[in-house]
């Protein structure tokens, strides 16, 4: 499943056709007919943790995806002769599972197997952010609403952190890697945890993802992560390095930091991995 990041990347590519008007098309369903926008213009991208929200020039609509396990949103230039009306005469081979086309003079967006593919209005729209946690990566994200859903709560924080109503756009991968930076075992309550450990954990969030964000994946190893940043900092691509993780994936290797096997177990809907030697419990 993409991660936060990985759906504000996808934002940016959506917004490359902002202001373009095309033919939309894709099968018509109850949440969703691609027809109803057939000429006009997309008018923007915006995430919010994995939602990404596609508001529609022209019309009250906003499409709302969401990519589940096995959807996916390309963007990609082509070339296509085009009619009176300034739009392309012929769609490209329709892909397995369309569920929606957006094909510009310069621009073809196509969303395959998404979870979630529908429009809404500006009251679904806003009822979508009420129910989503702060966002890393979104500028108008509050810390202390975020720190304030973390501590007030029984749950364990391994949990937390993957219930998007609580903080929206961290998946399996930033849990494990962020709670072994922090030194604290996914099984500790919220409310167990210091306050200020979990600011921390807030900011690391955000700067892992930025990260994230800018190099197109997960960059958690420290070595990887400044050559990234320095990289990143003189406007310059990152490359696919080797990933390299601490815990995540690693069940059964020693920890990196302290020698200790890591563990595994399923935690809510994903495996959790932590290393018991140096995170610790707060009970």
């Amino acid at each position: 499943m993409a991660e936060g990041h990985a759906v504000h990347g996808m934002a940016a590519r959506v917004r490359r056709l902002v202001g373009q008007p095309g033919r939309s098309s894709g099968p018509p369903g109850e949440a969703f007919d691609p027809a109803v926008l057939d000429g006009l213009a997309i008018g923007g991208a915006d995430a919010h943790g994995k939602h990404l929200l596609v508001p529609v020039a022209g019309s009250p609509w906003t499409g709302h995806l969401h990519l589940g396990m096995h959807g996916r949103v390309s963007v990609r230039r082509h070339r296509r002769a085009l009619g009176a009306d300034g739009l392309p005469r012929t769609d490209p081979p329709v892909p397995e599972g369309l569920a929606w086309r957006f094909l510009t003079a310069s621009f073809l967006l196509e969303v395959t197997r998404p979870t979630i593919c529908e429009v809404l209005d500006a009251e679904g729209v806003a009822a979508l952010h009420e129910r989503l946690g702060p966002d890393p990566l979104r500028d108008d994200a509050d810390p202390e609403a975020a720190v304030a859903r973390l501590s007030r709560s029984r749950r364990a924080l391994g949990v937390l952190l993957l219930d998007q109503g609580v903080v929206s756009g961290i998946g399996n991968v930033y849990r494990a890697e962020l709670l072994w930076r922090a030194r604290i075992d996914p099984h500790s309550p919220g409310r167990a945890v210091p306050p200020e450990a979990l600011e921390a954990l807030w900011q690391d969030a955000i700067d892992l993802m930025t990260v994230g964000l800018g190099a197109g994946w997960i960059v958690t190893d420290p070595r990887q992560l400044s050559d990234a940043r320095d990289l990143l900092t003189r406007g310059e691509p990152v490359p696919r390095w080797r990933r390299r993780y601490a815990v995540y994936l690693r069940r059964g290797r020693p920890c990196p930091r302290c020698g200790e096997t890591v563990r595994a177990e399923r935690m809510g809907l994903q495996t959790a991995y932590w290393c018991p030697g140096c995170q610790v419990l707060h009970p």
